[in-house]
């Protein structure tokens, strides 16, 4: 398979089936999200606001639409009441568990 036909099945996957991600820092996003959660360790809002992929309200309104689309789900912690984690949908896991798999087929 040449590397436009594999571009092309790649974005045809990302329209249908990633509608939700608008932007690159949505992935962004969603990747350090992910990364603590496959760390068994899940990325709490604070820590996120750390990272400085966005300002606080922007933050916030990225998260509200990615709740809203179903890919990351957030409640506070047992530990702390006052703190907020982050974790990737079982829904979300799936598609990009997909998509990792598309992206990384060769030929």
């Amino acid at each position: 398979m040449g590397v436009f036909t594999k571009l092309r099945r790649i974005r045809s996957f990302e329209r249908r089936s990633l509608r939700f991600l608008r932007t690159m820092e949505d992935i962004d996003v969603l990747c350090e999200i992910g990364i603590h959660q496959e760390r068994g360790r899940p990325l709490t809002m604070k820590e996120l606001h750390r990272l400085r992929l966005g300002s606080v309200p922007t933050m916030q309104r990225r998260l509200r639409r990615l709740r809203q689309y179903g890919a990351v789900a957030s409640r506070r912690t047992e530990r702390d009441g006052r703190a907020v984690e982050l974790r990737i949908t079982p829904r979300a896991l799936k598609l990009f568990s997909r998509y990792a798999t598309l992206l990384g087929r060769r030929g």
